[in-house]
């Protein structure tokens, strides 16, 4: 019936495979057409690319033009400055920190000075020229030497909701040597200026306390750069110093999306940014800054429209003729050969899906027998022999072992979901059966009694003897290393004693599962013939379960874990206990921990403590007894150590707030732990979000340091872990309701 299928299946995709050789045809009869068409196509992109890269040159060429007269202007500016600087009177009033009558009579002189000096109107493209003085927050221009507050409010005018915005461009190194917009200083203007700052500490070398500012038209500057049309959506300039901060932007773009511009993969200083648009780059040698302008792409200029179209019509009409002429010629020529092809098809089809069904028929089979042998069901040798020479396992002189294999997901600690998890157990089941195929071949004679557990059938030399076992605990040696190393699993393996019939398989299986019982993290392979059976008693007195449950209920890890090391050593590594003992001892600890069980508090996690359950319903062993106790002993011991990390974490944050790079991410990195985890658990304890609590933290030392200390603005908002002064302003508006400089 599935041959009956696929072959239906199969016979749907014969018009499929036609044309497939239909197209082999045409591909053949038109590869000197194709050839024709590529020689074209090359000669045509070579010519356009070449005459794309002339194009970019030229604009390439006068961007460098411009380049060289905008930064001509700026030596202009710095060369005033200089001058200002040689002047001893200037020098004074800079270096002045109070006000007196002489510092007032000396700068109206400069005001004077300064307003029959017409050196920086003629030469540049500057409307107005003052100087400001942070230690005494006065400004000197050719008209005015008054303190900024008055030049502000009345000899300008600005808004006066934007003073603060005004004090930071003065008083912040972000602002200097940059082209400050001052369109927001005067929105009633029929003209767009920028400000342009140079701190003369940067000219002069004794430190200085003078700012000098020059107002710049924003149309005069436009008039430098000739031959870009910023007045088009699509051009812009864009000017990044050596610290990638920007100096100047022209055209549409703001300052805050000089990124992807930055970031682009520029070949030879152009990158096309998007279509239509190319953007070129120029790196200054004299001033160090990094230029990226934009312009029309070569294929959107009106030049080569006519040319584009004229190929792609010859393209076209060559495909087209050319195509039709191909399959007419092919097709005349190919039906023969698809009417033999379509009666081999069928009958490889055939052949393929008998062998693909037997092939995905085959492990099902396999594992089958090889339940029939483990269980018993096999009845007679004739059966028993049958099933040996289908699995192509040899019978004479050899002898045959069960051995039974379980691997955790680890030693210490196995989380209950991870169990559950079908996924995951498939997943784990995937690793330990190629890790089995490593060291003892890939036929392998296997079955699956549960999950995690394997039941291998062995068949080895009836010649080995004693030896035999020595290099098989070997060779499980080493695949418990791997699993443990490589997948943080840790495998036990039980071996049944050695028998030479088929027929007898069963009682190595049986045997190979008693022997498990024994294996611990210190005895991982334990063969059936090691168990030692004279003991008449086994050791767990009332006193060692009443512990068990104080370690349990107290979430007393450790010395869980050492009072099942001391039961097993007892009764397991000194008394040796045989297989009916071991099942009643193994039995009053389930007893043991269940009374815990059930004393588990109300707000335990419900899908664990299910999980929990299910565990005690599987068969007994010394593993899985220590492994319920260690998810009780974390059950109850886990709102203790959430209560203990987040006062850890607290105390971390109070010492570590001033850091900049302090985050949700790093305590993750630091605690390993999830940051939705520790988002939850930190509000839940502290009672404030993570970020609240942190802003707040070095917003109180922030005030104690204005209050307390003569720290300047400058440095405060460094002192406390921000890396921008204004974010640092806004969040102390928000906290406190002023701003720092008004507190000050």
């Amino acid at each position: 019936m599935i041959l009956d299928k696929e072959k239906r299946e199969n016979s749907t995709n014969v018009p499929n495979e036609n044309s497939s050789l239909m197209l082999k045809m045409v591909t053949s009869y038109s590869v000197f057409l194709l050839a024709i068409l590529f020689l074209f196509c090359v000669l045509f992109i070579t010519t356009f690319n070449n005459n794309r890269n002339v194009y970019n040159l030229q604009k390439q060429t006068t961007m460098i033009s411009n380049v060289d007269l905008f930064e001509k202007d700026i030596d202009i500016m710095q060369v005033y400055c200089r001058q200002m600087l040689q002047q001893k009177d200037f020098r004074h009033i800079m270096n002045s920190n109070e006000v007196t009558d002489k510092y007032v009579e000396l700068g109206n002189q400069l005001r004077t000075l300064m307003a029959t000096d017409i050196y920086p109107e003629s030469l540049l493209p500057v409307n107005e020229v003052f100087c400001y003085f942070p230690l005494t927050e006065y400004i000197l221009s050719p008209v005015y030497f008054i303190h900024q507050d008055k030049f502000y409010n009345w000899a300008k005018g600005y808004p006066s909701n934007l003073q603060d915005s005004w004090n930071d461009i003065l008083n912040f190194s972000f602002s200097r040597n940059h082209y400050n917009t001052m369109d927001a200083f005067l929105p009633n203007s029929i003209k767009d200026y920028y400000l342009y700052p140079i701190d003369l500490s940067d000219l002069y070398y004794l430190e200085t306390n003078a700012i000098i500012c020059f107002m710049i038209d924003k149309e005069e500057l436009l008039k430098l750069f000739s031959g870009f049309d910023f007045s088009d959506k699509s051009s812009f300039l864009l000017i990044i110093d050596e610290d990638n901060s920007p100096v100047l932007t022209l055209g549409n773009i703001s300052e805050g999306n000089y990124s992807p511009i930055a970031g682009l993969d520029y070949k030879n200083n152009f990158s096309e940014f998007s279509s239509g648009i190319t953007i070129g780059k120029y790196v200054s040698n004299q001033t160090g800054y990094t230029y990226y302008y934009s312009f029309p792409a070569y294929n959107t200029t009106e030049g080569i429209r006519i040319y584009s179209f004229i190929y792609v019509l010859i393209v076209a009409m060559a495909l087209a003729g050319g195509g039709y002429l191909v399959y007419r010629f092919s097709r005349r020529n190919v039906e023969p050969i698809l009417a033999l092809g379509h009666e081999l098809h069928e009958a490889v089809e055939e052949g393929n899906q008998l062998k693909k069904v037997m092939d995905v028929q085959r492990p099902i089979i396999y594992r089958s027998y090889v339940k029939k042998l483990l269980s018993g069901s096999v009845t007679t040798s004739e059966e028993a022999y049958y099933i040996m020479n289908y699995l192509n396992l040899p019978y004479y002189d050899k002898i045959f072992n069960v051995l039974y294999v379980v691997v955790y997901d680890n030693m210490e600690e196995i989380s209950d979901e991870s169990l559950h998890n079908d996924n995951h157990v498939k997943e784990m089941e995937n690793i330990i059966l190629s890790t089995l195929q490593k060291y003892f071949g890939e036929e392998l004679f296997y079955c699956r009694p549960v999950n995690r557990t394997f039941a291998l059938l062995i068949s080895e030399d009836a010649a080995q003897g004693e030896d035999y076992i020595l290099k098989l605990q070997e060779k499980i040696l080493r695949i418990h290393d791997e699993l443990h190393d490589n997948y943080d699993m840790w495998l036990f393996a039980g071996l049944g004693k050695s028998c030479d019939s088929p027929l007898n398989v069963w009682e190595s299986y049986q045997q190979a599962r008693e022997a498990i019982s024994y294996a611990t993290k210190n005895y991982i392979f334990f063969p059936y013939e090691f168990i030692k059976k004279d003991s008449k008693a086994f050791y767990y007195p009332q006193e060692i379960s009443t512990k068990l449950i104080q370690f349990i209920t107290t979430g007393n890890l450790s010395q869980v874990q050492e009072l099942f090391s001391l039961i097993h050593q007892e009764n397991i590594e000194e008394r040796s206990l045989p297989v009916n003992l071991i099942q009643f001892l193994l039995s009053d600890i389930r007893n043991t921990l269940l009374k815990a069980r059930f004393t588990l508090p109300s707000n335990a996690d419900p899908e664990a403590a299910r999980a929990l359950d299910e565990r005690f319903n599987s068969p007994l062993t010394f593993k899985l007894c220590e492994d319920i106790a260690i998810s009780l002993c974390n059950l109850f011991g886990k709102d203790t150590e959430d209560e203990n990390l987040a006062v850890t974490i607290e105390k971390y944050i109070q010492a570590n707030f001033k850091d900049p790079s302090l985050c949700l991410n790093k305590i993750s990195d630091e605690f390993q732990i999830s940051e939705s985890y520790f988002s939850h658990m930190f509000k839940e304890k502290t009672g404030a979000n993570f970020s609240t609590y942190l802003e707040n933290l070095r917003m109180g030392e922030a005030m104690r340091l204005i209050k307390e200390t003569d720290i300047s603005l400058n440095e405060l908002y460094l002192m406390v872990g921000y890396n921008n002064p204004t974010t640092f302003r806004r969040a102390f508006k928000k906290v406190f309701g002023v701003t720092p400089s008004s507190v000050k």
